[in-house]
């Protein structure tokens, strides 16, 4: 059979089939161009969202004012650093060139090992640490150091994707303002290295003991492995886990070529010397603590915990030491008596500079600065202020004559009858004599004739700004005053009237070491020369003669004064040469009574330092100067009223007056004698009452508090309190 000779024949596609497929042709073009126009709109509102995010990132260009929170550093006068003060951040910063450039190839290595070469962001390590991670294998975060440096400056440690968008373009954009190594030095001296460690500058010190400069590879490797987890893989409570990472640092450092195999294994077998010593407080934390006051007074709380201040102090620390154990000691021998408490302050008298300043016998019980913040009664070391009035005045020179016998005063409530500390009265006797033995009744009378008034204007002019009631158990040193206080008022003494007052700032340096001013205020003349230079010559009898024995420094003049409150609750000596003025008290917060001690103990705590401080610094010793005598003018208020009660206060006989060998000296217990030229009419008049008790009544107010002209509200009385009542058995 034959073959056909014919072809098969042909599909013929149906017309209902070609409108289904161009129906599909036409959907395809369809969803592509809306997909394509979604993703254009997406990328549009991308495109806008991210350029409002860039523009409202921070300017990278403040880096060139950059400077992290940084310790502020305290110094002796010497330049030997005392202590560190810090906010939340203990941090140092140093430049590159003083940070080894171990430390700085293992952070790289570590962190960031293609650092000189990205723009900031790095995509291989990028895409790198995103398979280590999809692996399961160690986490890695993918960051540039520019990166982290940026996170910790500028954003949130949030884990988000806005914040990843953020961070890397603000890396960028520090990559094209700043060089690597300037971003290098800000990585280093900003990250947290655990430990309380701020700035690789603190952790190598903390950690080793040592500056960044001299770290070595296998430390190196230790703190730069410290960056993964600061307190989680700390040398201190995790060793093995330290160990390890060190070794990972040291392995990384070979692989990118920054040290050589034979480095590494050098490294790893490296005995590694940890500081143990945990950071503990200034060795002389009174002082520190008002210095940081001061401090905070002028720049403010912030600039003194982290503006990374250099502050050169007026300590002298072979001398804070010698005032810490002198007055030490003496506590120590004295524990029986209840004094648990005490301050020292030693002050230059050319400058106004404190040289030591003890606040308390144990700071880390008791922060309570008691040279600073104490204010309590100073018994008879407020007398000098009393007489210096009154030579002040022209009333009595250091020999006149004043009755050492029993006086009593109506204080419009009751009587106040002060009598001598021994209980006994002594009679007639000079001026000299009664400051000299610290006698009671007649500083008392003095004060009756000048009137109140004059004392406090005096005390001011001294140097005295705590409040001081108007009343006349004042002139025993009743008033709440503070030993910072008491040793200005007797410097001001000692420079013969001139008035400066105390500082413990020499100089104060910012954090790139540029010196702030400082105010300094100049020498006053607050009195003349000669009522004051009568005053100390009969402080130095005091010492010589009287309470202050335990102050005598062979060959060298020593003037002072010894003061006890009220059953002996607080007891003081303030003493001074030519060149060093120093005050001393001891007592107790609670205000008990002390048992079987007397100012004599204070004076020995002033003796013992004072001689070793002349042998530690030999000065040549000087005397004070001679007092002029003074004239004393009696100013006639009216007909001399002649009574019982006078007569039997003026025991004594008035004396002719050095400066007028004819003219008699007044009685000061004349009691028509009250006229002040500061202050007329402040004196105190007998009382013409019926009973005849020889009361003296003031013609002042005796509640009225006087305080500076300058203070608008009543000064805070703190610490221990002050003692307002009426003193009976000072000296």
């Amino acid at each position: 059979m034959a073959d056909r000779q014919f072809e098969l024949p042909v599909d013929v596609r149906r017309k209902s089939e070609v409108v289904q497929d161009r129906l599909g042709l036409i959907i395809l073009i369809t969803t592509v161009s809306v997909f394509t126009f979604l993703i254009f709109l997406l990328s549009v509102l991308l495109g806008n969202k991210l350029a409002e995010a860039a523009a409202a990132l921070p300017n990278v260009k403040v880096l060139h004012e950059w400077h992290p929170y940084e310790s502020t550093r305290i110094y002796d006068r010497n330049g030997t650093l005392i202590a560190n003060i810090h906010g939340d951040e203990d941090r140092v910063v140093v430049p590159l060139k003083d940070i080894s450039p171990n430390i700085q190839r293992a952070v790289m290595a570590i962190e960031d090992n293609r650092f000189y070469e990205h723009n900031g962001v790095d995509i291989r390590g990028t895409l790198r640490a995103a398979s280590a991670n999809f692996r399961g294998e160690d986490v890695q975060g993918g960051s540039t150091l520019t990166q982290q440096l940026v996170k910790n400056l500028f954003l949130s440690p949030e884990r988000a994707i806005t914040r990843k968008v953020a961070e890397a373009l603000l890396a960028m954009r520090v990559e094209r303002h700043y060089d690597k190594n300037k971003i290098l030095e800000m990585y280093l001296n900003q990250v947290y290295w655990g430990n309380q460690s701020y700035g690789i500058e603190k952790a190598a010190r903390r950690y080793f003991k040592k500056p960044a400069r001299d770290l070595t590879i296998g430390e190196s490797a230790l703190l730069a492995g410290l960056l993964k987890a600061p307190e989680g893989i700390s040398p201190y409570a995790y060793p093995k886990a330290a160990r390890k990472r060190q070794l990972e640092v040291l392995g990384a450092m070979v692989t990118f070529g920054y040290i050589t195999e034979e480095q590494r294994a050098k490294a790893a077998t490296e005995q590694l010397e940890l500081n143990r010593q945990l950071p503990k407080p200034s060795k002389h934390p009174f002082f520190i603590q008002y210095v940081v006051e001061q401090l905070k007074e002028k720049f403010g709380d912030s600039a003194v915990r982290q503006g990374g201040l250099k502050v050169y102090t007026t300590m002298d620390q072979p001398v804070q030491e010698l005032a810490e154990k002198a007055l030490y000691d003496e506590m120590d021998k004295i524990k029986y008596s209840g004094a648990s408490e005490g301050s020292f302050i030693v002050q230059n008298l050319a400058n106004g500079h404190i040289l030591a300043l003890v606040g308390g016998r144990d700071f880390e019980k008791n922060q309570f600065n008691h040279a600073t913040q104490q204010h309590r009664a100073i018994g008879s070391t407020f007398k000098p202020l009393v007489y210096l009035t009154a030579f002040r005045l022209g009333l009595v020179s250091p020999e006149s004559q004043i009755s050492d016998s029993p006086v009593c005063f109506n204080n419009g409530y009751s009587n106040w009858c002060p009598h001598n500390w021994d209980g006994r009265y002594m009679g007639s006797m000079t001026i000299r004599k009664a400051l000299t033995l610290s006698r009671n009744t007649p500083t008392v009378k003095l004060g009756l004739k000048m009137g109140i008034d004059p004392v406090i204007e005096t005390a001011r002019l001294a140097g005295i700004t705590s409040p001081i009631d108007a009343n006349f158990s004042s002139l025993l040193g009743s008033a709440g005053i503070s030993p910072l206080e008491v040793i200005t008022a007797y410097s001001t003494i000692a420079r013969g009237g001139i008035y400066l007052p105390p500082t413990v700032l020499m100089k104060v340096e910012d954090s790139r070491g540029r010196e702030i001013h400082l105010e300094r205020p100049q020498p006053e003349r607050r009195f003349e020369e000669g009522p004051v230079y009568n005053l100390i010559s009969i402080l130095q009898d005091v010492v010589e003669k009287g309470t202050g024995k335990n102050a005598i420094i062979p060959g060298r003049a020593v003037a002072g004064k010894t003061g006890t409150t009220d059953e002996m609750r607080d007891i003081w000596f303030s003493g001074f040469t030519a060149d060093m003025v120093g005050s001393v008290w001891m007592g107790n917060d609670k205000y008990v009574p002390l048992r079987g001690v007397f100012s004599s103990n204070s004076v020995t705590v002033w003796g013992n330092f004072a001689r070793e401080y002349y042998k530690m610094y030999p000065i040549q010793a000087v005397e004070f100067p001679k007092p002029p005598k003074i004239l004393v003018e009696k100013k006639y208020l009216g007909p001399k009223q002649e009574s019982a009660e006078s007569a039997a206060l003026d025991e004594e006989k008035p004396s002719a007056s050095p400066a007028s060998p004819t003219a008699k000296a007044p009685a000061v217990d004349d009691p028509a004698y009250g006229y002040s030229p500061l202050h007329p009419g402040a004196g105190g008049v007998p009382m013409n009452n019926d009973n005849n008790s020889g009361e003296l009544k003031p013609l002042i107010d005796p509640n009225a508090n006087r305080r500076p002209a300058t203070l608008a509200a009543p000064l805070p009385i703190t610490g221990g309190g002050a003692n307002t009542n009426p003193e009976s058995g000072v000296h």
